[in-house]
């Protein structure tokens, strides 16, 4: 509970509201005064968001985005920890694979969104494939560091003791590692997000990127600034809850 406050005290300080505020009023006076037709007023903003969540405009896309989202999460986090594990634990599987993670770190994975379209059509495959190529390069390299991080006396002291390779694994170097395991996991939720939002505005027919699409196509500006400031909240929601989890399991592992 002490995290959970702590970690609503973070967003509810006082510069962090004063800012905020500041740019409310600065977004409504520009949005006022301006005569910009891509600027409107945050109350217009607001209000078009109020209209599209009360009509349930917003809530099948939320909900489609959302499982697409996990899948694609799913997969990353297993495929990438068990990639990023063996890369750290093996020399071998280091240089087969080791540079394939980090030409897909540094590589711009929008790039394959049309090559995943022509694969695998414009359904929901495609969105997953996407979240997967954004996602799982991030884990699987946190994965390697958290093996490769453990402390080398409490290795030798297992050895010592007759421990074989996998319990020092399940037993050492995984919980020892836990930090850079969280860390790949919230890195892994954001880029997927990243990536399922730049999806659905290329395939632009489904999930909250294609109503971007849909509202930015007709310059209809209120409703395209109230979709993407949905978006912005439910990015932030999901790697605040990320991060809480993942101090609320490093206190109980120092516990």
């Amino acid at each position: 509970m002490s995290g959970l406050l702590r970690q609503a005290g973070q967003w509810l300080n006082p510069p962090f509201l004063i800012s905020l505020a500041m740019l409310a009023i600065v977004w409504e006076f520009a949005g006022r005064s301006a005569d910009i037709l891509t600027l409107p007023p945050l109350s217009a903003v607001l209000a078009a968001f109020v209209r599209l969540w009360s009509s349930g405009v917003l809530t099948a896309p939320l909900l489609d985005s959302t499982i697409a989202l996990l899948t694609g999460l799913a997969i990353s986090l297993f495929v990438g920890s068990a990639v990023g594990i063996a890369i750290g634990l093996s020399r071998v599987a280091d240089v087969a694979l080791g540079p394939f993670i980090k030409a897909g770190l540094s590589a711009p994975m929008i790039a394959f969104v049309p090559v995943f379209m022509m694969i695998f059509g414009i359904g929901s495959e495609t969105r997953i494939a996407t979240v997967i190529a954004f996602s799982i390069f991030v884990v699987a390299t946190n994965a390697a560091t958290a093996v490769r991080s453990t402390d080398p006396a409490l290795l030798e002291m297992a050895r010592s003791f007759g421990a074989g390779r996998w319990r020092i694994l399940g037993e050492i170097r995984l919980p020892a590692g836990a930090p850079y395991f969280l860390a790949g996991l919230r890195l892994g939720v954001a880029r997927g997000i990243k990536g399922l939002i730049n999806g659905e505005v290329l395939i632009a027919i489904m999930g909250m990127g294609g109503l971007v699409k849909k509202y930015g196509t007709v310059f209809s500006m209120d409703q395209l600034y109230a979709v993407i400031l949905l978006i912005v909240l439910y990015a932030a929601i999901w790697v605040g809850a990320v991060t809480l989890l993942g101090r609320l399991v490093l206190t109980e592992r120092r516990k």
